[in-house]
């Protein structure tokens, strides 16, 4: 990182209840992670974020170097990809990868080591709320729907994909919304195909050169 002219800090938290979060700061040297890890944690007052990591520092940092590789001759680096966290200096550090997914789950991973040890439940689920508040958990591996069925018009939606179940709520871990738009149409899911505009984040896909998109 000391070889780039600037580098890109953003500071939020992971957890909507305030007795459970963690506040992560994100370095990066792309301000595409930057601008992913805005959205995908939850965003505070200027003042509030200024005031809360001046006084104590953030709970946890992540380093994303990602066009960086690992170097494969140290012991224990199987190869130039590497995702490595340390829960005693609490820093994770990614490179040789620019997959900004790799940020959220680690703040994912994170909460599962954190949230047990305060009597809580994190969960890879989505959830929302009915209309008599009754609250619905919907568990599913990556892709099977989890997302497409929490985004019921008739209920309100509490978050798409991490959650934490402690005995007086069900928090949304994140601040923003990551859904697959593999086979994606307005008929299908209307909401993550509107969301698909100018200024969203879309990893993995094709540029279609002749048609201008």
């Amino acid at each position: 990182m000391n070889l780039r002219e600037r580098v890109f800090v953003i500071d939020g938290y992971a957890g909507w209840d305030e007795d459970y979060r963690i506040k992560t700061r994100v370095i990066s040297c792309r301000p595409y992670h930057a601008l992913f890890m805005k959205q995908m944690l939850i965003r505070g007052e200027l003042e509030t974020i200024k005031k809360d990591f001046t006084a104590t520092g953030p709970d946890f940092t992540i380093m994303n170097s990602g066009e960086f590789v690992a170097d494969s001759n140290i012991e224990d680096i199987a190869n130039e990809t590497s995702v490595a966290v340390n829960f005693t200096t609490k820093e994770l550090v990614i490179l040789g990868t620019s997959y900004a997914g790799e940020m959220k789950k680690g703040v994912f991973g994170i909460m599962h080591y954190y949230m047990p040890k305060r009597g809580a439940l994190s969960m890879h689920c989505s959830a929302n709320i009915g209309p008599d508040g009754d609250t619905t958990i919907l568990f599913g591996l990556s892709g099977t729907g989890k997302t497409t069925l929490s985004s019921d018009p008739k209920r309100l939606l509490i978050g798409d994909d991490e959650h934490v179940w402690t005995d007086k709520n069900v928090f949304n871990i994140e601040g923003g919304c990551y859904a697959k738009a593999d086979g994606l149409s307005r008929a299908k899911e209307p909401d993550i195909f509107d969301a698909v505009k100018f200024g969203a984040i879309v990893e993995n896909t094709r540029y279609h050169e002749e048609e201008g998109r």
